[in-house]
């Protein structure tokens, strides 16, 4: 019997304190840094300012799209020509759709991704892409 009592002793204990360490709020923290962490919206805010979503940098897609893909899709992409117009791309792939083709377009598209394009080159080019 003192057996019994001992072990459910123990388990309470256990449970209270398993229970006190849960309770801890999330904003305390064990660092003891003072420098305030910018927030994520003042920091999208200056990537987007900057002409970088999410999604890529749209100022870089640019210029790899002019370098690279402007001579089929027209020099801002929505005149089309050898390849379609890219106008309003977006209402017809998502970014990560957008990425997939690039990656592995079907012919007449030339594959230009492992080279010359790289993954970062191949998300900028996607992310400007869906802002035509």
């Amino acid at each position: 019997m003192t057996f019994k009592r001992l072990a459910w002793a123990a388990a309470a204990a256990l449970a209270v304190t398993l229970a006190s360490g849960c309770a801890k709020s999330s904003d305390q923290s064990s660092s003891t840094s003072t420098t305030p962490e910018p927030s994520t919206a003042a920091t999208a805010q200056g990537a987007m300012a900057a002409g970088i979503t999410a999604m890529g940098d749209t100022t870089h897609g640019k210029q790899i799209f002019s370098a690279n893909c402007a001579t089929c899709h027209g020099p801002t992409g929505t005149e089309g020509g050898v390849g379609p117009s890219l106008k309003n791309e977006k209402s017809r792939k998502n970014y990560p759709a957008t990425i997939a083709w690039i990656k592995n377009p079907s012919p007449p598209m030339p594959k230009l991704y492992p080279s010359p394009l790289s993954e970062k080159d191949v998300d900028d080019v996607a992310a400007f892409v869906q802002t035509l």
